[in-house]
């Protein structure tokens, strides 16, 4: 006898209308920050994107906070495309590990601390260290100082990456939520992480907030708070499921995914278009017959 899986094979990004995931069908899914309280002193802005895995049987109550349209796609092809920043959610019932990954991040800041330290002992001509895709310049240290500040170097990035690795995918087992208890564990919350100081465009690096402060400044004066330039793409095999709310919705829908001419920016035929269509189910039908 074969167990039910009590976890959806795809995972779901719901949104509140039918433009939006339009929007998502020719352009990708967009990063955003999201604010993420740990404690009453630990909250910081983490642009991420979300998923859930909940099974479209229990759905109801997610997508009445969170939107009744929704894109599903594989989740077997975006783990394997995204490997690394994708991941289920950490649901902590302990603030002691949100504690440690913070020192840990402290640990990355004292160790850069350092090598900027012995990095004023450098003389001669600057040099370039590639590591990682990105580019480092710098003058060489005198041989009593350089295998120190290498392994400073490696300490400092690898610190960073753990901790912040770490943090990004932490979420309390239950928080309040417009004054009410919520249990966030029931939302089988997955993410894709954009590490921060992860290069976006031409010239600008990911930055996280780590002060509520830095956050809601920031949030202040910005129109929006999607991250434009560095779009999460899939495919049209890549998608299980585009949901809309009713069945009397589906055919000015299906009309609009007709008249599309890309997935996310990507030319596709009219095969590809009634692959789409194919795709498509309203939750009211889903209520009634799964």
């Amino acid at each position: 006898m074969s167990k039910k899986n009590s976890h959806t094979s795809a995972l779901f990004h719901y949104t509140r209308n039918q433009n939006i995931l339009i929007s998502i069908l020719k352009e990708g899914l967009k990063f955003s920050y999201c604010k993420e309280k740990f404690s009453e002193t630990l909250c910081l802005g983490i642009p991420m994107i979300s998923f859930c895995d909940i099974p479209l049987s229990n759905s109801f109550e997610h997508s009445s906070k969170y939107g009744q349209y929704a894109i599903a796609l594989s989740k077997n092809i975006i783990m394997r495309k995204y490997k690394g920043a994708l991941s289920p959610v950490n649901y902590f019932t302990s603030i002691s590990s949100v504690i440690a990954a913070f020192k840990l991040r402290e640990e990355s800041k004292s160790k850069k601390q350092e090598l900027e330290d012995i990095s004023k002992l450098s003389f001669g001509e600057e040099i370039t260290l590639e590591f990682n895709g990105r580019t480092y310049k710098g003058r060489p240290l005198p041989p009593e100082q350089a295998q120190n500040a290498l392994q400073l170097f490696f300490n400092s990035i690898h610190y960073h990456h753990f901790s912040t690795q770490a943090i990004g995918f932490m979420k309390a087992f239950q928080s309040l939520h417009d004054g009410k208890n919520q249990v966030n564990y029931d939302e089988c919350e997955w993410r894709i992480v954009l590490p921060e100081n992860a290069k976006i465009g031409s010239h600008n690096l990911c930055k996280w907030f780590w002060t509520e402060a830095d956050y809601d400044k920031w949030r202040i004066n910005r129109k929006d708070k999607f991250i434009h330039e560095l779009p999460l793409l899939f495919s049209v095999e890549d998608i299980e499921y585009i949901i809309v709310p009713t069945k009397q919705l589906i055919p000015n829908f299906l009309k609009r995914l007709m008249k599309l001419d890309y997935v996310c920016g990507a030319k596709i035929t009219e095969k590809d278009k009634y692959i789409l269509v194919s795709k498509v189910i309203s939750l009211e039908q889903i209520k009634r017959d799964f």
